[in-house]
């Protein structure tokens, strides 16, 4: 009986479990189970997984499997060594783990090196009894001596450091004190040069010593005379503008309002000015006395302080009638004697003005020469340099038109693009050459005599507006949604000869200044100043704003205007960042939109031009007003 009962007793008795750890041994961190292999109870070496799912290291899966075909855990039959499989996921999991260990453990050893080394002596203290008074003073001293060279070394590296710190703000102050001495003897010698021509002026004009230079008051320059008396002595015939509107009539700027000028720009103006001399110097250019620099430098001043304010000539307005809100001029251009200008929009219609007649009218209320419909939202107009009336357009149908703007027939029609179309150019040295660009991503260039496409540019982005070199037949560039501007030689067409890159958002406009100077506008606000030989931007022009519409671009060769999403007309002169003048549109509302607040209307200034050879002006705004206006 009680031999059955011991039976009983270790049938029910189950082997005892391996124990597991909660924490590694020797190690600051709890063990997680997870990553446990169950035969040997360590981390997991090269994971391997049976066909039921457990894992366990290779090394022991292979001997377990060798010496039984069956899961060590579950006793699922594993009859062969290819039916286990390597475990990627959890190796990885396994050394991150790893990892996190050796990461803790090199942070805590430290600390445990110094408590160790406190312990030590704490237990030599007191285990050792025989221990005297004599032995107690030797150890303190030997302490107090080995703080004070640790207190010595501390000191030293702190000084050390403090002196390194100091030598390089001495080299850096030395360098920028021979930087300004370098920059003060430039400007003595400008000075000099400065005083030497207003001498020689003096000798030749007597008559200025008894105009001495002060300050304007009440309007009045005493050199100049009042800016009224001078503008009113330069007035022009007809109610609306200026017999001689083309001539740079600078004695209209007085002293006063120049210095004014000089002082709001002070900084911009400074920079331009070191730029410009530094450069010369730092070229090896060390002449006796000031050379270009300063010439140049003199040029920029002159033309940035040579206008005030603008002056309206005249206002016209592209409006179809008082209820039709939407009247956004798209293009405004001169034709080859600017005799004429033409203005377009997405009203479908090209209105062709006579300039003088409109800027001597005695009443504001103007009627084109010429009206053409065309078929669709007109983009952008062109005129030819070449021929008389000649004119092109392009259209929101991707139609590219030709026109006789004498008779306002339709000459030849191009309509190979495949989407809107949104610039168009000729070109001034081939008057047969036409270029186009749209939103099929292509530059198609076409000619006058050809019924179909000459040749065309794959981009790789929307073309937003393209434009040939004005003194060349075979470069254009062109702007596009890609955020840059892409230069081409036309003779090699499969790749730019040059990319210019630097706006954050697509590419709107992009106008040569010169032969070799380029002017881009974006919607991320900025203009862009580029030269054709040079890959960075030379200048960045802030000040307008434009974020999502097309707002014009222009410049005459020295200034550039663009238009703005606050409803105003932005005026930069090249060599500076910053705005030179700005002119306020007026609200103008439709009778549906009479009781619409100001503040809550979205105009824009949406097409711009010079006309060529003048200070002169037009522009236009997203409700169809035009204003000729002249630089004073």
């Amino acid at each position: 009986m009680s031999g059955s009962k011991t039976q009983q007793t270790n049938r029910r008795r189950k082997r005892p479990q391996p124990p597991v750890f909660s924490s590694l041994g020797q190690t600051y961190e709890d063990r997680d189970s997870d990553f446990l292999c169950p035969i040997c109870f360590d981390l997991i070496e090269e994971a391997h997984m049976t066909k039921c799912g457990h894992s366990f290291c290779y090394k022991c899966i292979k001997q377990s499997l060798e010496q039984a075909n069956r899961c060590p855990k579950c006793n699922f039959v594993t009859d062969k060594l290819d039916q286990i499989f390597p475990n990627f996921l959890l190796n990885e999991l396994i050394l991150k783990h790893k990892q996190k260990i050796a990461d803790k453990r090199i942070k805590i050893e430290p600390q445990n090196g110094h408590i160790s080394q406190a312990l030590a002596i704490q237990d030599i203290l007191l285990e050792q009894e025989s221990v005297d008074l004599a032995d107690i003073n030797l150890m303190l001293e030997l302490l107090s001596q080995k703080k004070q060279k640790l207190e010595s070394d501390t000191r030293f590296a702190q000084n050390q450091v403090l002196k390194d710190f100091l030598l390089q703000v001495r080299q850096r102050k030395q360098e920028e004190l021979d930087r300004l001495k370098r920059e003060v003897d430039i400007i003595d010698e400008d000075v000099s040069s400065v005083e030497e021509r207003l001498t020689d002026v003096k000798k030749k004009y007597p008559a200025l010593l008894d105009h001495p230079v002060v300050p304007v008051v009440n309007g009045i320059d005493p050199l100049f005379g009042s800016a009224s008396t001078t503008c009113s002595q330069s007035s022009q015939d007809g109610f609306n503008g200026s017999r001689n509107a083309g001539n740079k009539q600078w004695l209209q700027t007085t002293m006063a309002a120049r210095r004014k000028k000089v002082h709001l720009h002070f900084d911009d103006l400074e920079q331009c000015y070191f730029s410009i001399r530094l450069k010369e110097f730092s070229n090896g250019e060390t002449t006796s006395g000031p050379g270009d620099g300063l010439e140049e430098f003199t040029e920029s001043l002159s033309k940035f302080t040579q206008f005030n304010s603008f002056r309206p000539l005249a206002t016209l307005s592209y409006a179809s009638d008082i209820y039709n809100g939407s009247s956004i001029v798209s293009s405004i251009e001169f034709d080859r004697d600017c005799d004429y200008f033409a203005i377009a929009g997405v009203t479908k219609k090209i209105k062709v003005f006579e300039y003088n007649t409109v800027i001597n009218d005695a009443v504001d209320v103007h009627y084109p020469v010429t009206e053409m419909v065309c078929n669709s939202k007109i983009s952008c107009i062109t005129w030819s340099s070449y021929h008389k009336g000649m004119m092109a357009s392009s259209d929101y149908e991707g139609t590219i038109t030709l026109w006789d703007a004498l008779t306002g027939a339709k000459s030849r029609l191009f309509q190979e693009h495949e989407k809107r179309c949104w610039s168009v150019d000729f070109n001034r040295v081939d008057p047969k050459l036409i270029a186009s660009g749209s939103d099929d991503s292509k530059v198609i260039l076409w000619s006058t005599d050809a019924e179909r496409s000459i040749a065309c540019l794959e981009a790789k982005a929307n073309v937003c507006c393209v434009k040939f070199n004005p003194e060349s037949r075979y470069h254009l560039a062109f702007g596009s949604a890609d955020h840059c501007v892409h230069y081409y030689d036309l003779r090699n067409p499969k790749q730019p000869m040059t990319t210019f890159k630097g706006h954050r958002k697509a590419v709107s406009y992009a106008k040569f200044v010169n032969a070799v100077e380029i002017v881009s506008a974006s919607t991320d606000s900025q203009l862009k100043l580029w030269n054709i030989n040079r890959p960075h931007c030379i200048r960045t022009f802030r000040g307008h704003t434009n974020e999502k519409n097309f707002v014009g671009l222009a410049s005459d060769g020295d200034y550039i205007a663009c238009g703005s999403e606050n409803n105003s007309l932005y005026v930069y002169y090249k060599g500076l960042t910053k705005q030179l003048l700005t002119y306020k549109f007026d609200t103008v509302r439709s009778v549906l939109e009479k009781d619409r607040k100001e503040e809550d209307t979205n105009e824009f200034v949406s097409a711009v031009t010079w006309k060529p050879g003048s200070n002169v002006v037009v522009a236009a705004n997203s409700q169809g007003t035009i204003k000729v206006l002249e630089l004073v």
